[in-house]
């Protein structure tokens, strides 16, 4: 129940969240006279408006130290005798029991992004009312279930790191069975607060996936491992995964995850009816996208993925669905019986599949394509670009240019086809003892690049994010029952072993942003169980040790400011920036409320011995984070140290009131440039465009680039060309989220190319 007189006192947010909590507690309290109710709390809402608002003839700040203290005495009184008159007076007993929440697991909490936001409740629940009442800031499309009496909310893409998120809904209990009539007593909404756990920070210089410059961090095996088959990652770094039906819905927590390896026979999946779940890596099933379907592939711009359905013992169709399981493309195809592989994506708009052993490709629309009648009867593997098709047909295998529908040859047995994201071809043939690997753009160009030692045979290729290196299985032929990882370099040099000899690893594939490994292993039963390995990327260069140090020059800086020690952050900052801080270019300590934690949205290097750091910085009041603004902080090697030398800083925004920008970051590819723009929020497509999220040059002018949505990550990317110098990026408040609201206030960061 709201109190119009308490919400007019206390309109601060940190305020009303103390008073929301206050009025959600229960203490045990005898029944009083109306009468007497009404006399004391109107006596005490008088007493406390007197102690709020002192006199008009009371200057404030004629009241010095000593006079400040009774004064906030009473207001803080006045403050606690009325929200305690009113938890008394409206918390008395009730002949319906309230609905009880338990947020121990999760308020105030770090989460995963991608993980489900569980609410457990005790008590008589409308349930439908409660789901009907939730919401969620920043703005976040999400499916709902209840298990039992615990409300499971899930994102429809995984969270934004970095990012406190709000989520509030309203209790409703049930009315009693003995009085159907009666209408249960409204409760307070309950809001939970949770954090998500920091996401990588911006790197300078792309990290490198040769060879030496990887390592091997640790293993995780994912639980329940004998009912899924065919794993594949989405564009976001989460899985698909291919799962028997299940009758019951299973537990976001303790459900059974999936582990198969992608070359394995999906028998389990196969002897009945199947479904395509979407899985984080740590085996939590997150939610259904394809009833009844199998063999899942994803597109490579992500986003929608392809699969089959049976539709009869004896037929099945192929379709295309989106990440929230909608079908986007149905019945593009239909083939005899169960296939037994996955379609493969032409691009982005063309799919290839087998008909009875024979190639087939379609469009979106449901329109073939002619194609010479070709036999598969080995693997199949496209480029990037989706114009080169390997095969391994049944007279040879060949490259199909799907551009002037020709063949040409590759060497006699060559198996094993992978095409690297820069359009590289690899493939293995097998040797009297051994295995050889071949690499190339095309049949023509294909030359011996390695060859494994006497005795091992090599399979399961798989290109690193970066085209790099390859990594692969590597097994003995002298009877050992493991199968090593092995990373050799694009042209074939420095081989080098990954993860531990002494156990199995099968069909390794790279997730998307090259940050975990997924591999099959035997299991103790003698099946498959699925893994994820955590890769350490990149051997740090002199530019990635000048980074390390200036960002924790930046830490210890943030560190004395959010505890309050305004001595030890001046240490950190030279003279120039001692002066800017003091001429209030930024403030040094919280103006109001506190600071409560920062992290980097950008690093960018101006020159050998100078980079420029974004950082943000949270306020709090009453344990609440409330609002942010943005730091750029410019960092000069001095002494062989850096020092903060310069800071220029955004206006405060307030939380909660639309989209708002996490993470920018600029990658220099070929001649040109990708600044990358990541939100804390699900946007509205029809909102995101080259006039709402632009890139200006010093004089203010426009500069062309070509602007793309990713929704599952809520990422714009800005494909430009920029020479060097000083640009501007900058988001208008045209962008809106999923809930029309738009940004609060226009952003804008400052870029330098070509330091």
């Amino acid at each position: 129940m709201t109190d119009p007189e308490l919400e007019q006192l206390f309109t601060d947010p940190g305020d009303l969240e103390v008073i929301n909590l206050l009025q959600s507690s229960r203490p045990a309290s005898p029944p009083l006279d109306p009468h007497f109710r009404n006399y004391l709390r109107a006596k005490l809402m008088t007493e406390a408006r007197n102690a709020l608002t002192p006199p008009a003839r009371r200057r404030w700040f004629q009241l010095g130290p000593a006079g400040m203290v009774p004064a906030m005495a009473a207001v803080a009184a006045g403050f606690l005798i009325v929200l305690g008159v009113q938890v008394y007076l409206q918390r008395q007993p009730t002949s319906t029991p309230q609905v009880a929440v338990n947020l121990t697991a999760i308020d105030n909490k770090v989460v995963a992004p991608a993980e489900p936001i569980q609410i457990p409740f005790t008590g008589p629940l409308d349930k439908t009312a409660i789901q009907d009442s939730v919401v969620i800031q920043p703005a976040t499309s999400f499916t709902q279930r209840w298990e039992g009496q615990t409300l499971v909310i899930t994102p429809a893409h995984p969270l934004a790191p970095n990012t406190s998120y709000r989520v509030t809904l309203q209790p409703k209990a049930t009315a009693p069975a003995q009085a159907p009539s009666s209408t249960p007593p409204a409760q307070r909404p309950v809001v939970v607060h949770f954090l998500t756990a920091p996401g990588a920070v911006p790197q300078v210089l792309a990290p490198s996936f040769k060879s030496g410059s990887v390592g091997y961090a640790y293993d995780n095996r994912i639980p329940d491992s004998n009912r899924l088959s065919n794993p594949t990652w989405t564009v976001d770094g989460q899985l698909l995964v291919t799962r028997p039906t299940d009758t019951a819905s299973p537990s976001a927590r303790t459900s059974p995850s999936a582990t198969a390896t992608a070359a394995a026979t999906p028998a389990a999946a196969s002897a009945g009816p199947t479904d395509i779940w979407l899985m984080t890596t740590q085996g939590t099933l997150l939610r259904v996208v394809a009833p009844g379907g199998s063999y899942a592939a994803v597109a490579p711009a992500g986003g929608v993925f392809a699969d089959w359905q049976e539709r009869s013992p004896d037929q099945s169709t192929l379709e295309v669905r989106d990440l929230q399981g909608v079908v986007r493309a149905p019945r593009l195809a239909t083939v005899t019986g169960r296939p037994e592989r996955a379609p493969l994506w032409l691009g982005s708009d063309r799919i290839a599949y087998l008909e009875n052993g024979s190639l087939r490709v379609v469009d979106l629309h449901g329109t073939s394509i002619a194609l010479p009648e070709l036999h598969v009867t080995g693997p199949m593997a496209a480029s990037a670009s989706g114009l080169l098709l390997a095969l391994k047909l049944d007279s040879g295998s060949v490259v199909l240019d799907l551009s002037a529908i020709k063949t040409s040859l590759l060497p006699v047995g060559a198996t094993g086809f992978a095409w690297s994201p820069s359009g590289k071809l690899a493939f293995t043939m097998a040797r009297a003892g051994g295995t050889d690997l071949y690499s190339g753009a095309d049949a023509h160009s294909a030359r011996m690049i390695a060859s494994s030692a006497t005795g091992e045979s090599w399979s399961d290729l798989n290109w690193a994010p970066d085209s790099t290196s390859l990594l692969l299985a590597s097994r003995s032929d002298s009877g050992s029952k493991h199968s090593r990882l092995l990373l050799i370099n694009a042209d074939g040099s420095s081989p080098a072993g990954f993860g531990s000899a002494q156990v199995d690893y099968l069909s390794p594939l790279w997730s998307p942003h090259g940050d975990l490994v997924l591999f099959a292993r035997q299991d103790e039963a003698g099946g498959l169980s699925l893994w994820t390995a955590k890769a350490r990327i990149g051997q740090p260069s002199a530019t990635d040790t000048a980074e390390s140090q200036a960002l924790a020059e930046v830490t210890r800086f943030m560190q004395a400011r959010i505890n309050g020690d305004p001595t030890a952050a001046q240490a950190e900052l030279d003279a120039s920036a001692q002066q800017a801080y003091a001429s209030g270019a930024s403030s040094l300590l919280s103006p109001g409320g506190r600071f409560v934690r920062y992290y980097p949205v950008s690093v960018q290097l101006a020159t050998a011995n100078k980079f420029l750091i974004g950082a943000r910085l949270f306020i709090a009041k009453n344990g609440v984070e409330t609002s942010f603004f943005e730091e750029q902080l410019t960092l000069l090697l001095v002494d062989q140290r850096y020092v903060i030398d310069a800071v220029s800083a955004t206006p405060a925004v307030q939380l909660g009131h639309g989209p708002t920008v996490v993470r920018v970051e600029v990658r220099q590819v070929g001649s040109g440039q990708q600044v990358m723009v990541r939100f804390d929020s699900d946007l509205k497509p029809e909102t995101v465009s080259a006039d709402t999220v632009l890139i200006r040059d010093a004089k203010g002018t426009d500069v062309t680039a070509r602007v793309s949505f990713d929704p599952d990550a809520h990422l714009v990317t800005l494909d430009t060309r920029l020479r060097p110098g000083s640009y501007s990026l900058v988001v208008t408040t045209g962008l809106s989220d999923i809930n029309g609201s738009p940004v609060a206030q226009p952003y804008s960061y400052s870029l330098l190319i070509g330091g």
